[in-house]
């Protein structure tokens, strides 16, 4: 062979490994490249069509407690959105589970104060507060709580709670000088009570006439509390 034939053949060879060196590298160029999108706040199945409408692949890499999100929720994503990866490429997310329900916990009774705290220890929220007179629980502690006590409930919800302002406050009528049937008459309507009746000799007034009422006359009390009565017994 002619060295001119040899020459013209290893520039041939040269040219076609270099062209098929191009080749792969643009292949490689070429590779397809996609955005991954954002699937947070989405149903798994609903971000699970989106992930693999893009080429990619979908990972479910962990469930966990979440009490903001729903059950079945996307709460987080890796790669993040925006991210440029291989078709082909999987896409890793958390998904949100139901938390499990706890028990709602005692609070009638309880000062205002005491009863947040034990909500927030339980996993709970302070719902509405509102108030009510009661003559039974004390001024600022709580008559009554949206859930019932043992009530299965999820983390995160909202008790809301009823609290005392005292009892209801009424003008005490006057019933010194009444003879003591008059005065329980005037009691009971005023919506009091006749507490203890003792007896104490007064000639300067009638047999059975109230001498002294306690708490006295036009003082504020408790509606429905008894008021102590002297007669005089002559």
């Amino acid at each position: 062979m002619a060295i001119r034939d040899v020459a013209v053949s290893a520039v041939v060879a040269a040219v076609v490994a270099a062209g098929t060196t191009f080749a792969l590298h643009r292949t490689v160029l070429q590779k397809d490249v996609m955005e991954v999108p954002s699937v947070l706040g989405l149903p798994t199945q609903s971000a699970r069509a989106l992930i693999e409408s893009r080429g990619l692949m979908f990972v479910v890499g962990e469930e966990r407690d979440d009490l903001r999100a729903p059950a079945g929720n996307v709460v987080a994503q890796r790669p993040l959105e925006g991210s440029r990866i291989d078709r082909g490429q999987a896409v890793e997310v958390v998904v949100a589970k139901s938390p499990a329900p706890i028990k709602a916990p005692a609070l009638v009774g309880m000062p205002l104060n005491d009863a947040k705290a034990r909500l927030e220890a339980a996993k709970l929220l302070v719902g509405k507060i509102s108030e009510d007179t009661s003559a039974d629980v004390k001024d600022g502690s709580v008559i009554s709580q949206s859930v019932a006590v043992g009530g299965e409930i999820r983390p995160g919800t909202a008790v809301d709670l009823v609290v005392s302002k005292g009892p209801v406050m009424l003008p005490v009528p006057g019933v010194v000088g009444r003879s003591l049937a008059k005065a329980k008459e005037a009691l009971l309507k005023a919506a009091f009570t006749v507490g203890n009746v003792k007896s104490r000799e007064d000639e300067d007034h009638g047999d059975g006439v109230i001498l002294e009422q306690t708490p006295a006359a036009n003082q504020p009390a408790a509606k429905g509390s008894a008021v102590d009565l002297v007669v005089n017994r002559t």
